[in-house]
């Protein structure tokens, strides 16, 4: 009896019966999910789950976003509701209010590769600015635009969303451009999108990094500025390379 209670229980939340056995775990405990940086600002994690294959049912305790690196299907199947399959384009930014618990199951043939970025403070107000991050959410790209372009230039921009306390920008810089930071208010944070040989030169001071430092084009590498004094970002790679800047605090 208790095992047919256990099967109907596992169709009703689309859990695996052997999934049940599982008790979850936090997220850093999850071996799919390997911590790559963390302050009390922002946690962020590298994902890599391979094809046919799934993570152990973790725990999501505060508010985190993730953005797909590479093009993305997998199955989203969250403790208590129903398998929800999930397709992500490539460089799309997805934002999930925390505390629950799930696993991400890859039932085809490209693994599912990701950042995702834990935002251990409360966040308030979240809303979409030229993406549809927070679904069912209008856009608002024609107030963001002209913030992001003056802020960053030299190369293309994407202000994605916001809340009350950070700002999500996706910056795309092309081979052998320059990325520049204007003057700023708040130092970013930067987190790259990309797997590329070759270095990024910056002149923008990076925490716990002497001067003369260069960024390494590695996905979910994570580099706190400082300062706010204008400053540069060469890509001296052979190929694009994404980076997200997180303004904490950020200046309306």
């Amino acid at each position: 009896m208790k095992r047919i209670a256990s099967v109907l229980l596992s169709l009703a939340c689309g859990i695996p019966v052997a999934a049940l056995a599982q008790k979850a775990v936090p997220v850093a405990d999850e071996p799919h999910h390997h911590l790559v940086f963390e302050d009390p600002r922002v946690r962020v994690f590298r994902v890599e789950v391979p094809a046919h294959s799934a993570t152990l049912i973790h725990e999501h305790a505060v508010d985190y976003f993730w953005i797909a690196v590479g093009a993305s299907q997998f199955v989203n199947a969250a403790v208590g509701k129903p398998e929800a399959p999930v397709t992500a384009a490539d460089g799309s930014v997805h934002f999930t209010r925390g505390g629950f618990a799930h696993l991400a199951r890859v039932d085809g043939d490209q693994p599912f590769h990701n950042v995702t970025i834990e935002l251990p403070q409360a966040q308030t107000n979240p809303r979409n600015l030229c993406a549809a991050v927070i679904a069912d959410q209008p856009v608002d790209c024609a107030s963001a635009m002209p913030r992001a372009t003056a802020l960053f230039s030299g190369a293309a921009v994407v202000p994605e969303f916001e809340t009350d306390q950070v700002r999500v920008t996706l910056i795309t810089i092309p081979p052998r451009a320059t990325l520049t930071l204007s003057r700023h208010k708040h130092a970013p944070v930067f987190v790259i999108v990309d797997d590329v040989p070759g270095s990024l030169p910056v002149t923008c001071p990076v925490v716990d990094e002497s001067k003369g430092f260069e960024l390494q084009a590695r996905y979910g590498n994570t580099y706190p500025l400082k300062g706010t004094g204008k400053c540069t970002v060469r890509n001296d790679a052979h190929a694009t390379v994404r980076l997200l800047a997180m303004e904490f605090a950020a200046a309306k």
